[in-house]
């Protein structure tokens, strides 16, 4: 009971800092990566139209970008006066996602407010051209036969 505890606080403890949860991210990525490829290799040896290998290389690229904000944070961390610069930056990222949050709102705000117009619009030009067409067949129809009516 009491070593379940502490291994329950270390636990806690490793998944505080974000970067174990980044190592530990790459380490499972990776060997996903690696057990998709040799599933890959194993079953078909073709690699062209294989969307197992193509998961596996969208799985790669998130591992390298992982690996490269892991990289950067490191060096960001051994040098003495990027401390404040890295919360900085960080501030400055999480501030630019807010605006970007923002102008992705608004845009999707407007293209729903726009095609809703279009929608009315080309609804209305339908319904008049139908009109439209009704009033040249009774013109034909009468032209034809003017003791119809």
């Amino acid at each position: 009971m009491i070593n379940e505890l502490f291994f329950f606080e270390y636990l806690c403890t490793f998944y505080s800092d974000s970067w174990n949860v980044i190592d530990l991210s790459t380490i499972t990525i990776y060997l996903i990566t690696l057990l998709v490829r040799i599933i890959t290799w194993s079953l078909d040896g073709d690699v062209i139209q294989n969307r197992a290998l193509m998961v596996a290389q969208y799985l790669y690229g998130l591992n390298a970008a992982l690996i490269t904000i892991r990289t950067f944070g490191h060096i960001m961390e051994t040098k003495r006066n990027m401390g404040p610069i890295q919360i900085a930056l960080f501030r400055i990222v999480a501030d630019i996602g807010a605006i970007v949050g923002q102008f992705l709102a608004i845009i999707l705000a407007f293209s729903l407010a726009l095609t809703k117009l279009f929608v009315a619009e080309m609804s209305y030009n339908k319904k008049e051209k139908a009109q439209n067409r009704y009033s040249e067949q009774m013109y034909n129809l009468l032209e034809c036969n003017p003791h119809v009516f």
